[in-house]
């Protein structure tokens, strides 16, 4: 392996890394090299990974996936990480080593484990990764994460802060903590750069106002209504769809994001369905921050999966996702807007045009 491998790969595709990114990929570097070297389950020396974090936008991810390409193990997005291990304790709901062994099942003898947009927002979720992340740790599991907060800035709300601090405590005591932070937001600047629709995400649109002729000439028929299905949620639940047939499902936006839909929800349907279609968006000054969140949830995980989207809506997504001054918003809605500018965003006057 070459001695600088992430920094390679930035030259070849064209990057030039600015400084957070650069000390984030000497960092990385150096744990690949003790990986290399040292062929105990957790080499001698130095951290037991690399927590790396900082506002959207700025090559986090990039370089998460560059380390894992190179060091192997499995690599979680945050709701599927907790999904799964959610679903494995509660198997062993009763039994003295319930977490060790859900672990087993989840991860077997991996010496390595990435971990993309680690967020806390409820206390239920930090307890229990609390758990896992300690008894990982004093597996020897070398772990890389990325999050858009600093470890002291997760589950931010000051009734339930202190439930994370044994969380904060642990990644700020094993893992170096690295600001990728830099003040370009390269995501942005990719917004416009002329590259060809690609089958995935940025093979989405977003339509404003969203007519039937724009829906048709992106290769979609409205639905009738006749075609409205109960999409089944599990445990006896079900959310409304317009249609939902040959892998495409249709959505109006109050009909989910309104309903008792969670993040494990979206990503269940995420796995039945390869592209998305959710009509009439809500503008966010003119919804409740539940709704909100659930568009949030869902943008995440449509966006990891790099499933396309076509959203219609009244407002571009700038406008559309503006929360007033003094309003409720939900904490990851940043994020969700730096990845829907990446929609294309097409505007008609009205029907006729």
């Amino acid at each position: 392996m070459p001695s600088t491998p992430i920094r390679n790969a930035a030259r070849t595709a064209g990057y030039v890394l600015d400084d957070a990114q650069l000390a984030a990929a000497e960092h990385l570097e150096s744990l690949l090299k003790r990986l290399a070297t040292d062929t105990r389950r957790r080499p001698r020396g130095g951290a037991h990974g690399a927590y790396l974090w900082g506002p959207v936008g700025r090559g986090k991810t990039w370089l998460l996936d560059r380390f894992h390409a190179l060091a192997g193990g499995p690599r979680f997005h945050f709701h599927e990480f907790y999904r799964a291990l959610h679903a494995e304790v509660w198997a062993r709901t009763g039994t003295p080593d319930a977490m060790d062994r859900a672990l087993d099942a989840l991860l077997g003898d991996t010496r390595v484990l990435c971990f993309d947009e680690l967020h806390l927002h409820d206390a239920g979720d930090a307890m229990l990764l609390s758990r896992a992340l300690r008894t990982m740790l004093g597996r020897g599991v070398i772990l890389v994460a990325t999050s858009n907060y600093p470890p002291q800035g997760l589950l931010p709300d000051p009734l339930f802060h202190e439930l994370a601090e044994p969380l904060i405590a642990l990644l700020e005591a094993e893992l170096d903590v690295l600001p990728v932070d830099g003040p370009v937001d390269y995501r942005g600047l990719r917004l416009l750069d002329g590259a060809p629709v690609t089958p995935g995400w940025r093979g989405g649109s977003a339509l404003v106002p969203g007519s039937a002729r724009q829906l048709a000439d992106a290769g979609l028929l409205p639905p009738s209504p006749r075609e409205a299905v109960e999409v089944a949620l599990g445990g006896g639940r079900s959310v409304r769809a317009l249609r939902a047939a040959a892998g495409v499902v249709w959505f109006d936006f109050t009909g989910l994001c309104a309903a008792p839909v969670s993040a494990l929800d979206m990503l269940s349907l995420a796995e039945r369905f390869g592209r998305w279609v959710v009509t009439d968006v809500v503008p966010f000054a003119e919804c409740p921050v539940n709704n909100q969140q659930r568009f949030v949830s869902l943008v995440d995980v449509l966006y990891d999966r790099d499933l396309p989207l076509v959203l219609t809506a009244r407002r571009p997504v700038d406008e559309l996702l503006a929360v007033p001054a003094g309003r409720p918003a939900p904490p990851d809605l940043g994020r969700a807007a730096s990845r829907l500018r990446q929609l294309r965003q097409t505007a008609h006057m009205s029907e006729s045009t």
